[in-house]
């Protein structure tokens, strides 16, 4: 027990409106409390073979008292007060009905009676005697009655007659007055049907103090003009956001839910008859069409409301089922008899559990995957589940006092609203993250193109500077080199006879020739390093290494690890200038005694470049002024999606300086292959 107490625990924490199932069952301990409270409560008493003592019943101190019990029931007759005076040939009874009750399948002589025909009804009321003015109320009794309270006429709805062509059917609400002289009340009633399925007073006729009922109905009123103002309201602004933003459609099916319900509760009794209220001369053979119309139609909305928010779960093909339904129910509606469509209702209410279950069904699959808002929407249908059943059971099997539908219609609509507004919410959360993640994006953004025009300038002068430099590498090295080898040349050709002489000169054009070819070598390499395998992919950091160590004269140590074929075969153009810039660092500024160079593939599919000095370090270093080796290296890091640190290394492990590079193997220097853009 504890495990499944527990459990129950853990669902309702998920609610939005329950946070402990301590509280929920605080709840249900009051109810009973209350239930145990009412049933100390005064009995009302009820007719007995028809005949109701309310002689010893205050309405203002015991409530609203009902006529209910057992009525004389005169079947197939339409009897007056005349036909009950005294004196004259009383009429045979067919026995007593309770009211609330129907007199469909009444047992008579052993027959079970038709829903339709028509009969009257009487009782007799002892009312209390202290009370002279009293309150009699009559709602939505099928389908024409007339009711006589002491042979004067108390009431009357519709025009009541022995066929479906004299009959005018009615449900309307009637207030009546009573004034009680002391002496008992005697009430006939006339009731035909040929309209509904079964005939017979549905709900209570209900006697009250003067003020009372009165109240009650302007009450019900109330709530149903809030009701329809609420779904107007919201069916209005939820047709603007549509015409606002056209592409999310469930604010347009929100919108028509919202008018259908607005018109299924003014045309129902729920409201009193609100559309009444202003349509006086509306009949009711149209009010009662409106309402089935708008109930049949609104499942098909609803469910592309829930299609156009889940399209996955909610599936096209059941979409074609519930249309084919409406569709159905329409037609026999609008083309058959109101006895045929009445009981098709029942059918069609009957579905609607089903359909409903459904929903319920597809809402929580929903919410186990997830999705925004399908709890609340979940716990909404639920709610419009059980108050639609209890009115259905109702409406097939038996009589009820008051429409739970107008509550669970209120709750499903409620839920709709605060889940379209948490997915409006969780939209305009995501724009606004979206909006800041761009801004900050757009600040870095321009952060990098300012570092880049300050780059490209800083590129500009650095191309002037090394062109100076080759110039006057080219006019001071090379140029130089080749005049004294075209003297050597002049000399060995007035040299001819003394060949002593010409194989020293010889000797000496050589050697002229060799340093040219050096210093030619080393100037393409710096320019633009190639492998020295004709079959090579890339730049060779072991020749680099090479020949810095010979032109600076200081020992460079080279480790090559490459152990997956990515990176034997990829450009390491990028990782070749930050080898090459941070060894011309060391060398120029560091003062070293030896560099160390190691390019590492071997785990974690990350390429790493090490370039280590035992200098005097980083900081203490001696940079030319306006030098661009440390933003160049830093960018071309970020172009391969590098990362670059440049350390001192502690006294205690030698000193120095060690620049490293790492980058994923085989992606970011694959995206700049065969490039060398600085």
């Amino acid at each position: 027990m504890f495990v499944v107490f527990h459990l129950i625990e853990q669902f309702y924490e998920g609610l939005f409106f329950v946070k402990n199932i301590r509280f929920l069952l605080l709840i249900m301990v009051a109810f009973v409390c209350l239930v145990g409270a009412r049933e100390n409560e005064k009995a009302m008493p009820v007719a007995e073979r028809g005949v109701l003592d309310l002689s010893d019943w205050d309405p203002t101190r015991d409530g609203l008292a009902a006529f209910d019990g057992e009525w004389e029931f005169y079947w197939d007759q339409l009897l007056t007060p005349k036909d009950f005076a005294i004196g004259g040939n009383a009429p045979a009874k067919s026995g007593y009905l309770t009211f609330p009750g129907y007199w469909k399948k009444y047992d008579l002589n052993g027959q079970p009676l038709p829903g339709t025909g028509q009969a009257t009804f009487r009782l007799r009321v002892l009312l209390p005697p202290d009370l002279h003015n009293l309150t009699v109320r009559l709602l939505s009794i099928r389908s024409a009655y007339r009711i006589w309270a002491n042979g004067t006429l108390l009431a009357a709805s519709g025009v009541v007659g022995r066929s479906d062509e004299v009959e005018v059917p009615d449900r309307s609400l009637v207030l009546a007055k009573i004034t009680n002289d002391g002496t008992p009340v005697d009430l006939v009633m006339q009731i035909s049907n040929h309209f509904f399925p079964g005939g017979g007073v549905q709900n209570p006729i209900v006697l009250a103090e003067p003020g009372v009922l009165e109240q009650a109905h302007e009450n019900a009123r109330s709530w149903g003009l809030l009701f329809a103002g609420c779904m107007l309201i919201m069916a209005l602004y939820h047709f603007i956001l549509y015409v606002l933003r056209k592409k999310d459609i469930s604010t347009l099916y929100f919108g028509i839910y919202c008018i259908v319900l607005t018109m299924l509760v003014a045309s129902n009794d729920a409201s009193d008859w609100l559309i009444r209220a202003y349509f006086p001369e509306l009949k009711f053979i149209v009010v009662s069409k409106i309402a089935i119309i708008c109930y049949a139609s609104s499942t098909s909305i609803l469910y592309r409301f829930y299609r156009s928010l889940f399209p996955k779960e909610f599936g096209r093909v059941f979409l074609y089922i519930v249309d084919i339904r409406g569709l159905l129910f329409l037609f026999t509606v609008l083309f058959l008899p109101g006895v045929v469509y009445q009981m098709a209702l029942q059918l069609f209410a009957l579905t609607a559990v089903f359909f409903t279950a459904y929903f319920v069904f597809l809402l929580f699959v929903c919410f186990r995957r997830g999705y925004s808002g399908s709890l609340i929407l979940l716990c909404g249908i639920i709610l419009l589940g059980l108050t639609s059943t209890h009115d259905i059971y109702y409406l097939i099997f038996g009589t009820h006092v008051m429409s739970l539908l107008p509550v669970g219609l209120f709750a499903l609509v409620l839920s709709q609203a605060v889940a379209l507004a948490q997915r409006f919410s969780n939209s305009f959360a995501a724009v606004e993250n979206l909006s800041e993640d761009l801004e900050n994006k757009n600040v870095n953004l321009e952060k990098e193109v300012a570092e880049r025009s300050r780059l490209e300038r800083e590129i500009v002068n650095i191309s002037e500077e090394e062109r100076r430099r080759i110039s006057i590498d080219l006019h001071d090295g090379i140029c130089q080199q080749l005049t004294g080898a075209c003297l050597r040349c002049a000399s060995l050709s007035q040299v001819v006879q003394n060949p002593e002489r010409g194989k020293e000169e010889l000797e000496q054009l050589s050697a002229i020739l060799d340093e040219l070819v050096v210093q030619a070598y080393d100037l393409s390499c710096g320019i633009w390093p190639l492998e020295s395998e004709a079959a090579g992919s890339g730049p060779s950091l072991a020749d680099m290494v090479q020949r810095y160590s010979r032109s600076s004269g200081i020992p460079i140590d080279f480790y090559d690890k490459r152990l997956c074929e990515i990176c034997q075969k990829m450009q390491v153009a990028q990782l070749y200038r930050i080898a090459q810039e941070a060894i011309s660092n060391a060398v120029k500024h560091a003062n070293p005694t030896r560099i160390t160079v190691s390019f590492d593939c071997s785990r974690d599919g990350m390429a790493t470049l090490l370039v280590r000095d035992d200098g005097v370090g980083i900081s203490a270093a001696a940079r030319s002024k306006g030098g661009l080796g440390m933003s160049i290296m830093a960018h071309r890091a970020m172009m391969i999606g590098g990362d670059l640190r440049v350390v001192d290394i502690d006294e205690s492990e030698g000193g120095g300086t060690m620049v490293s590079c790492s980058v994923a193997c085989g992606l970011g220097l694959q995206k700049n292959h065969g490039e060398d853009e600085i």
